[in-house]
């Protein structure tokens, strides 16, 4: 039976990668395509950030189902923000410990919805065997523990020796791998090298498991570094960072006699995870929230939550606004609408979504049911300025454009929790600036709802079996599971 081996790479871009195939500059990449499929324009989930994006690739939905708001949200319960690490500025002033507890504990545990199931956990019910490398959404019915390197634990005050769930087979680098750690070079599971939330530690443990015959049916590999070169670099300047990535799926061919019989005995899969948007460079692409919100009493890391009118959870090129006393919900968001550089401003009305476009004040409101279906055939009622979310009637559907699949996406957005919230984008060119948060003039930023940070490619290779189009990623899982019923043979 050929096993699944996909390859989650973090902010690949289509324009990107069609530069470098153009070029000849990623032959493995390459190499999937022509043998395979390639879709340019696979739509990922909202907010285009890596925890809820994860958690919708491993469930099969929106965030309004496993209830993942993001990468950086407000808990009403513990009255505190979760951060599952994102920029240190931020993790210093919540504690290490408490932002390690959320992303390597907590997310999984206790913020995934038990009322969902992962890819993970089907598999298991089925007898497949898998495995999940440096994925940060991966429960299952395995317990693994934590081995957490000295400097870590030294630093989260010795507190974080729970078991992790996960599959069959579990690393998030250094800090919980049992079986291959001594097979992997130190040089990859090191500090300097994010102890092995690293391409080149991914890679090495999936070769280790080939070569040692413990391949398990399927893989889930998670490859980061292209991230932290285009928020860097801007997504003008991604291609080197891409021949990189496209190194190591060489090296991950390689292990086989040749990328044919690779193709044999496998189905490959290649995704991202969102896109990003080039930021300008200089600071009035930075939309400052605290200076835009001045005339309330924002809460600000490190307070306590107690007579506070508001909430920022900036996730970059979109931010959840939580009002703490409803009644100021409507001035927050004329505040709001007054900003031309806030590209949509929407919030929770009547079991639907009414949305404003920031600068013009356009509305269109919308709600789930009713007589007009979109191109994944889901049915909306639809009540004002269309041109808002640039939505195009054609025939009985109607097609997005700017905004990839955001009725549903931004839905599935404010309703992943049932308190009052506020949903804010940015222009392209533009992010959100907050006090502690990490911003990247003249680098690359995601987080939106807008196409240059919501669409993503997606690559089969060694297999036909058909894949539901417009393809979505949350459509994956039931692709995966699709394939392990069908067990497709092995020559």
């Amino acid at each position: 039976m050929k096993k699944v081996i996909v390859l989650l790479v973090d902010s690949l871009m289509p324009d990107t990668l069609e530069d470098c195939i153009r070029h000849k500059t990623v032959p493995a990449l390459q190499f999937l395509i022509t043998r395979g499929r390639y879709w340019p324009h696979c739509v990922t989930a909202f907010p285009t950030m890596t925890a809820s994006v994860d958690s919708s690739l491993l469930t099969g939905v929106y965030p309004d189902i496993h209830r993942v708001p993001g990468l950086i949200w407000y808990n009403p319960e513990e009255k505190t923000i979760i951060n599952y690490i994102n920029g240190w500025k931020c993790i210093r002033k919540l504690g290490i410990a408490y932002c390690a507890q959320n992303v390597l504990y907590n997310l999984n545990e206790k913020h995934l919805s038990k009322q969902v199931s992962t890819v993970f956990e089907e598999l298991d019910k089925m007898g497949v065997t898998s495995a999940s490398i440096n994925a940060m959404v991966h429960r299952s019915s395995k317990k693994h523990p934590v081995q957490l390197p000295f400097l870590v634990k030294l630093a989260t005050g010795f507190k974080l020796q729970q078991e992790l769930s996960g599959p069959d087979f579990l690393t998030l680098g250094a800090m919980a791998d049992t079986k291959v750690k001594q097979h992997i070079p130190s040089r990859l599971r090191g500090g300097a090298r994010l102890y092995g939330i690293n391409d080149e530690y991914a890679v090495s443990v999936v070769k280790h498991l080939i070569k040692s015959g413990h391949q398990p049916d399927f893989m889930l590999v998670y490859l980061p570094d292209n991230d932290h070169e285009v928020h860097k670099n801007n997504p003008a300047h991604a291609e080197s960072s891409l021949i990189r990535v496209d190194g190591h799926i060489q090296d991950l061919l390689n292990t086989f006699d040749s990328w044919d019989q690779t193709l044999d005995q496998n189905i490959i899969i290649v995704i991202s995870d969102h896109g990003q948007t080039r930021i300008g460079k200089s600071k009035e692409f930075n939309i400052d929230l605290d200076e835009l919100l001045k005339s309330f009493h924002v809460f600000q890391l490190g307070e306590r939550v107690s007579n506070q009118d508001l909430i920022v959870c900036n996730n970059e090129r979109m931010a959840y606004i939580y009002p703490l006393r409803p009644a100021i919900q409507h001035e927050i968001i004329e505040t709001l609408v007054t900003e031309a550089r806030c590209d949509l401003i929407a919030w929770k009305e009547d079991k639907g979504v009414r949305v404003k476009e920031g600068g013009s004040g356009r509305e269109v409101y919308f709600a789930k049911g009713g007589s007009q279906r979109d191109v994944y055939h889901s049915a909306w009622t639809i009540v004002g300025e269309w041109e808002v979310l640039d939505l195009q009637k054609d025939g009985d559907l109607f097609h997005y454009r700017d905004y990839p699949d955001v009725l549903s996406r931004l839905y599935g957005a404010l309703y992943s929790q049932d308190i009052p919230m506020i949903v804010i984008t940015a222009r392209p060119r533009y992010e959100f600036k907050s006090r502690y948060y990490p911003t990247h003039l003249n680098g690359g930023s995601h987080g939106s709802l807008h196409k240059y940070d919501s669409l993503i490619p997606l690559i089969i290779a060694g297999t036909q079996h058909p894949v539901k189009e417009p393809p979505r990623l949350i459509d994956l899982k039931q692709f995966v599971m699709e394939l392990f019923n069908e067990r497709e043979p092995a020559p």
